[in-house]
């Protein structure tokens, strides 16, 4: 008899339980302090941790040529000591409670990450706060630090021959505009590395003026912002303004590079081509066209040179996005008997097909290709850290933080198949690539007319 009963007991329960409280909903807080620092504080209580992150809006593009390297340099100086920590202070704190620091450096900016439970969250804003004005910057430490730079160079650039052909590949195609260094640098810009320029470089572009700090996680938005006030508000100085990155499309760009290294027996033949930037109106349908093309499971040109007609080895498409403007690349991968020219016929030949027939680019096709981005942009609502990046992203390239939460899944459900289809009228049809070929031989990058 119990045992009957106690189902209905059970569902007699659940039926009168009281329906759970909706978590609330997350709250976003932005400011510029008066020095000159940018704030943003994305309070959301169903994050389980905080991550931090300082964006300095100084990258390689924006080094100088006795600064090269620098960038990459200080991302690596910023964990050594301060007038206040040791060098192991900031790391030993994120390992002692279970949290993970890194940073990065790219072309447009630097960036220091952080991610901790909320409880050991207030001592990181302090030791940031520290390490942004009151890093030692003497002799000793920047030959420490120069040694194990160039140490991570030798690893993972000197002993892959893709990575060394990288270097002269960028200057070539890129020539004189900003990207055209990389950010990693070289051993040749880090020996040159000068204490008084790396002094002034610190001073200067680590000017709050030049940060953005991005606090994401389950915060009291209006006490962390006042606590940042508390922390970065005496930060000051004389200010050095980052040099401002020429948009890709006003670059003059060779028509065909040629690229030697000591690779596999194998010819690699591109047909690169300059796109929008995220603040011109038409780049999310120039997004969205290359989620289409090779987002999915599959690549339109792959399957188009390789599966259909078997004429390389392999081919894949490269989108990249940068702040400056965006790249898309078709590439092939040759036999060593495959010349040149035919090589790069077969490119404008896939390309052509393409256009022709579209059967990449219909309306299902755009549908699910949007459907993708949008769940990657819901998904990424669940990690502290990707949305402290988003947030950071949205701020440094078009400047505005709120963009982040819903203005690009907005952006991307309203693209039309009629947009997608004049961005790959515009930005492929209508123009010139570089062509880029690379095959084995001695070590060489040079511009062919």
């Amino acid at each position: 008899m119990i045992s009957c009963l106690l189902p209905l007991a059970f569902a007699w329960s659940s039926a009168h339980a009281e329906e759970p409280a909706p978590s609330p909903e997350p709250t976003l807080l932005s400011e510029t302090l008066p020095n000159g620092l940018h704030v943003t504080v994305l309070s959301d209580p169903s994050l389980p941790v905080v991550a931090t992150q300082m964006w300095v809006q100084v990258g390689s593009a924006h080094e100088t040529d006795s600064e090269a390297g620098f960038a990459h340099l200080f991302e690596h100086l910023m964990f050594g000591k301060t007038t206040n920590n040791d060098k192991e202070a900031y790391s030993r704190h994120h390992t002692m409670n279970g949290g993970s620091e890194n940073a990065y450096t790219a072309f447009d900016n630097t960036v220091y990450i952080s991610t901790i439970g909320p409880a050991w969250h207030d001592q990181v804003l302090v030791f940031e706060a520290d390490r942004m004005r009151n890093l030692v910057l003497d002799a000793e430490n920047l030959e420490n630090e120069k040694k194990i730079v160039t140490e991570e160079l030798r690893l993972r650039t000197e002993n892959d021959p893709v990575s060394r052909l990288l270097d002269p590949a960028f200057h070539a195609i890129f020539g004189d505009h900003p990207y055209g260094h990389l950010p990693a640098g070289t051993k040749e810009d880090l020996a040159a590395a000068d204490l008084a320029l790396v002094q002034k470089f610190y001073n200067g572009y680590y000017h709050p003026a030049n940060m953005h700090l991005v606090i994401a996680g389950p915060v009291d938005g209006p006490a962390t912002m006042a606590r940042v006030q508390e922390l970065f508000g005496p930060l000051g100085g004389e200010r050095l303004v980052p040099p401002t990155i020429p948009d890709l499309a006003s670059h003059d760009f060779p028509s065909r590079v040629l690229l030697q290294e000591d690779i596999p027996p194998i010819k690699v033949a591109a047909l690169m081509y300059i796109g929008p930037t995220m603040r011109d109106p038409d780049y999310w349908a120039f997004k969205v066209m290359t989620e289409m093309l090779a987002g999915g499971e599959l690549d339109a040109f792959r399957e188009e040179l390789v599966t259909e007609r078997s004429k390389a080895i392999e081919a894949m498409t490269v989108a990249e996005t940068l702040r400056s403007g965006s790249v898309l690349a078709f590439a092939s991968i040759n036999l060593p008997f495959r010349s040149e020219r035919r090589a790069f016929k077969l490119l404008h030949q896939t390309r052509d097909t393409l256009t022709e027939e579209a059967g990449w680019m219909t309306q299902a096709k755009l549908d699910t290709a949007k459907r993708r981005l949008l769940r990657q942009s819901l998904e990424r609502r669940y990690y502290a850290e990707s949305q402290a990046d988003a947030l950071g992203q949205a701020y440094a390239w078009q400047g505005d933080e709120t963009f982040a939460m819903g203005g690009a899944s907005a952006a991307i459900d309203e693209v039309t198949l009629e947009q997608v289809q004049a961005a790959w009228l515009k930005y492929v049809v209508q123009a010139e690539p570089v062509e880029i070929f690379v095959k084995k031989g001695e070590p060489k990058a040079e511009e062919v007319q």
